[in-house]
């Protein structure tokens, strides 16, 4: 067997390969008066074209969500689409009583003793923080996640 008609087999297949490679082969076959863009479908240069067939840039693009941002900033729509009601005066959170700040740190002191707390325990104890003022249930709240955090009670969230 002579190696000139292997060879010969072997430079077309590469010049295919390499047309195919840099998006040549549709340009060979483009009919004229034709444009087309590597990899995409044959587009048309006639004047009457629509701009409606033709896609945006990056550019055109920025520009386009710039104005969505700020028509959306412009009518304060939050991320639910629905207007955002702000009040304008906030009555103040009411302050917690002593006896419930003491009733919530005595049932945390008794779960940091036992050092376990279940799932229906925690939801007691979260429900008991949630009725203190915003300070005293910060503090609470990061007594309880300290403690979790550390291993001194045993139990979820």
């Amino acid at each position: 067997m002579k190696p000139w008609p292997v060879l010969a087999a072997f430079a077309l297949g590469v010049v295919v390969a390499t047309v195919v490679a840099n998006g040549r082969l549709q340009e060979l076959f483009a009919e004229p008066g034709r444009a087309q863009v590597a990899g995409s479908a044959p587009a048309t240069t006639r004047p009457g074209a629509t701009e409606a067939s033709r896609c945006l840039d990056e550019t055109e693009m920025r520009h386009v969500i710039r104005e969505e941002l700020a028509a959306a900033a412009a009518a304060n729509v939050d991320a639910r689409g629905t207007p955002a009601s702000v009040p304008a005066d906030l009555p103040p959170a009411p302050v917690a009583s002593p006896a419930q700040v003491a009733l919530v740190t005595r049932q945390l002191d008794g779960y940091l003793q036992a050092g376990v707390i279940s799932d229906s325990e925690m939801a007691r104890l979260q429900s008991e923080i949630g009725k203190l003022d915003p300070a005293a249930r910060r503090a609470a709240m990061q007594r309880l996640v300290r403690a979790l955090n550390s291993g001194a009670l045993d139990g979820r969230l």
